[in-house]
């Protein structure tokens, strides 16, 4: 079976995955990101609230019929992500086992700032391994069902399923990943140790908005020469891990010198930013 996440897919073929934002429940915006081509869609549902019906009508509007026929394979084109409402510090676990089981193919963890976060986020999302398993560790507290929703929306069965939602890179055939944002001047900080330490985080963003507002700068994200200090180090620290660092963009510029100081997940930033749209595509498709 092929890789069903098309942004590991992408890494692994050594190929930037480009996707862009969206708000639960904005279905337009969503079906837009779906027939624009873009490798993945983040979903926000931090910002606006915690709604599990919602976001099951939001992933509905990602399923693209033609594409999937046209490509012969489970393949999720875009490939949904969801930021969660409960930020890294809260370690609410239920709400990231209730948005996993609908089906995404990995979370948006707000505000990583400690090795201890980073560790409860990656044990909430997984399952205990099955025997044997040379990943088992850490292990799982992820509550299973076998009629979950999610075995539907991946069209698997509930054994493939049980398998292959696991986190990658900690399981090389996993097909869920685990984003971490650095989003204070503590996690930037501490990030060294949380990569060191911490399996299972499988990219982290630099959260450049929440970054200046931490640093007092209220919000002045781009423009500010200190807080983009702060976002090439953390992409230098992924870098020195081996762990893909995501960014925004706004500009085909963004998006040609983002790529060539190293990063490999871009996110277009507002969505519907035509201008940007068929310039990450070419990129994605290398």
């Amino acid at each position: 079976m092929p890789r069903l996440n098309r942004v590991i897919d992408q890494l692994e073929k050594g190929r930037p995955a480009v996707g862009a934002w969206a708000n639960n429940g904005s279905l337009d915006d969503l079906a837009f990101v779906t027939d624009a081509g873009y490798d993945f869609v983040f979903i926000d549902n931090e910002h606006t609230g915690l709604d599990f019906p919602t976001l099951r009508l939001s992933l509905q509007a990602l399923l693209n019929r033609k594409r999937i026929a046209e490509a012969g394979s489970l393949q999720a084109h875009p490939t949904p992500f969801v930021r969660v409402t409960p930020n890294a510090r809260e370690q609410n676990q239920w709400a990231l086992k209730h948005t996993l089981d609908l089906g995404v193919y990995g979370l948006i963890i707000p505000v990583l700032e400690s090795v201890e976060a980073a560790e409860a986020a990656v044990v909430a999302c997984r399952y205990p391994q099955r025997r044997g398993a040379q990943d088992a560790e850490p292990k799982g507290e992820r509550g299973w069902h076998p009629h979950d929703v999610a075995v539907r929306y991946w069209g698997v069965s509930v054994e493939e399923y049980t398998d292959r939602a696991d986190l990658w890179p900690l399981d090389p055939d996993g097909e869920m990943l685990l984003i971490g944002i650095i989003e204070t001047v503590k996690g930037a900080e501490n990030l060294p140790d949380i990569l060191k330490k911490v399996k299972g985080v499988g990219a982290i963003m630099a959260g450049a908005g929440d970054l200046s507002v931490d640093m007092g700068l209220g919000g002045n994200a781009t423009t500010a020469a200190e807080v983009q200090d702060v976002v090439m180090e953390t992409l230098r620290v992924c870098k020195q891990y081996g762990v893909p660092c995501a960014t925004g963009v706004r500009s085909p510029e963004d998006v040609e010198l983002r790529l060539e100081q190293g990063f490999r997940i871009l996110t277009d930033m507002p969505v519907k930013s035509t201008a940007v749209v068929e310039h990450c595509r070419r990129v994605s498709a290398g």
